[in-house]
């Protein structure tokens, strides 16, 4: 199945657009001086076509700087403020820009600012020369900074410039203003003041930085949602922070006719065609459908796709076929809202030297492991769950899993594989909930020259002990653990997995049944940078108060 994958847009393509409307419109508004009694209109030449700053002087005294980024359609290029040198008019030296706009003689050496004006307590100095009404030009000290002085003066021109007090367009735009205060990287062409990115329009924010957060700052992504394609999310991404492109998005349905075209209107039908049509270089997002099952094995070997699902979306795998229902064999691939499911012949997933990040998603009632390293793979789950698979929940062999706000749970039938199998790898465990599985050995968690950490999460095997001895080389806090030789400061001991503490485990549903007769409560500590959010978007305790262990606080 071929694609047509669009060349990715230029970041900044929709802002830049944006000015060049905004400069047209301000052009054809303004192009043309015409009196108010029926004359022709009449063109007017640029003060740089004429003597300058002396023109400025002399036709608009308020403004008496020549700006040569100023089209002749605005007073004639004469604005209020000294231009930086870059729009300043060749020749003009610095003595010809700071005199009386009434004083012919200027332009031969008339006296400065500071000799007819006064300098203020903090150093700014007013040029009280003017003519009466026009606007007075003054000095600041804060360069490239938002200037009280300056704001008292005139809030359109709070910023200092050049030395001078002016506005952001003349600082120099969106550049300006991000420089000036993360929070304010927009500058308002009417107001020419800084303001948050909310103020600049839904297209404002993009690049490396293209979410607007509350706080009026462009920031990366950090979430699919945010959006509206997917987020490249994962640290071993390349293009971390950014969105996916607008034009590199396949639709796919299951039970649409085959092969359609990726559209929207006429989707293609399968997954696994989709997926060995990306090109390596490419970052393509791929919408599944959900309703009929997806009832083929997929392979994905690089590039960097995120499947997003909508609806109920199971990829279960060919009847008969020996191979996972998902390899992912190199490259990044998100899951977001996907369920891996129902493989009656072994894995319902593998990975090996790739990434894959699983969000809102589910790794179940695979015969064998939910997920099964193959080789060296960065693994993350976020709200996610690997739960009722018999041959074992992850097996990691190299590489790194990550679980924040993740469940795994009731893997495992006594004779296999643990929760979670730890080879030559790091776990890093963040409000999770690992229980009920059943092994043959310690029935969570079993590591083998392993490291990481685990933090503020629940470990409850059907046998007590679930973890194995050789994890010492993790650090554990904050927990409530079924193994004493792992409850240390902060941590709590517990007693063997009950189900009826969680609402519904057999559907990896962990949260809790009934969160304050649970043992959990008052475990768990809140650090910066961990989730605020449980895995339902139940607010965290911060601040030191203690929360609870696990995937949920009540």
């Amino acid at each position: 199945m071929d694609f047509a994958w669009g060349a990715r847009p230029r970041l900044g393509s929709s802002r830049m657009q944006r000015r060049l409307l905004f400069a047209t419109a301000l052009g054809l508004l303004g192009a043309c001086n015409v009196d108010t009694v029926g004359k022709q209109p009449q063109l007017v030449p640029h003060c740089v076509d004429l003597q300058g700053d002396a023109t400025c002087r002399a036709a608009t005294p308020t403004r008496p700087f020549c700006n040569v980024c100023v089209p002749a359609s605005q007073f004639q290029g004469c604005v209020g403020q000294l231009p930086p040198p870059s729009c300043s008019p060749e020749g003009m030296s610095a003595a010809d820009t700071n005199v009386d706009p009434s004083d012919t003689s200027s332009s031969s050496g008339g006296s400065s600012s500071s000799s007819s004006g006064g300098e203020s307590s903090s150093g700014v100095v007013a040029d009280s020369s003017g003519s009466s009404g026009g606007t007075s030009v003054v000095s600041c000290n804060e360069e490239g900074q938002l200037d009280e002085d300056c704001e008292a003066v005139d809030p359109a021109q709070a910023y200092c410039v050049n030395g001078i007090c002016g506005g952001c367009t003349v600082g120099g735009g969106d550049d300006f203003c991000g420089l000036v205060d993360a929070r304010t990287p927009f500058c308002n062409p009417v107001t020419d003041r800084c303001e948050g990115c909310g103020a600049g329009g839904d297209d404002f924010c993009q690049g490396a930085t293209p979410v607007c957060d509350p706080i009026g700052r462009c920031v990366p992504c950090t979430e699919h949602d945010e959006c509206d394609t997917a987020c490249h999310v994962a640290p071993t991404d390349p293009l971390q922070g950014e969105c996916f492109p607008a034009d590199t998005v396949v639709y796919v349905s299951a039970g649409a006719a085959c092969p359609g075209d990726g559209s929207m209107a006429t989707p293609a039908c399968s997954l696994a065609a989709t997926l060995a049509a990306v090109p390596e270089d490419a970052s393509v997002t791929v919408r599944l459908a959900g309703g009929v099952a997806y009832a083929e094995n997929a392979v994905f070997t690089g590039g960097t796709v995120a499947i997003r699902g909508t609806g109920l979306v199971q990829i279960t795998g060919a009847n008969g076929v020996d191979a996972p229902n998902l390899e992912v064999a190199g490259g990044v691939v998100y899951l977001d809202g996907v369920r891996v499911r129902n493989n009656l012949q072994t894995h319902g997933a593998t990975c090996s030297d790739a990434t894959l990040w699983l969000d809102d998603s589910e790794l179940r009632n695979n015969v064998d492991h939910g997920l099964f390293g193959v080789g060296p793979c960065d693994v993350t789950l976020r709200r996610s769950s690997v739960h009722n698979n018999p041959g074992g929940g992850i097996r990691q062999l190299g590489g790194s899993l990550v679980l924040q706000n993740a469940a795994v749970d009731e893997n495992g039938d006594g004779v296999h594989g643990p929760g979670i199998n730890l080879q030559y790898a790091e776990l890093h465990a963040l409000y999770s909930t690992v229980a009920g599985n059943d092994a043959i050995g310690d029935d969570n968690l079993q590591c083998l020259s392993a490291t990481g950490d685990v933090r503020n999460s629940i470990f409850s095997g059907l046998s007590t002990g679930s973890i194995d001895i050789d994890c010492f080389t993790l650090d554990f806090e904050t927990n409530a653990l079924d193994t004493a030789n792992f409850v240390g400061v902060g941590s709590v001991l517990i007693g063997a997995y009950d189900e009826n503490w969680f609402v519904n485990p057999n559907e990896g549903d962990m949260r809790l049944d009934d969160g304050p007769t649970s043992p959990f409560g008052a475990v768990a500590l809140w650090l910066d940078g961990d989730p605020p959010l449980d895995i339902d978007g139940t607010s965290r305790p911060m601040g030191g108060e203690l929360g609870y262990a696990g995937v949920d606080e009540p």
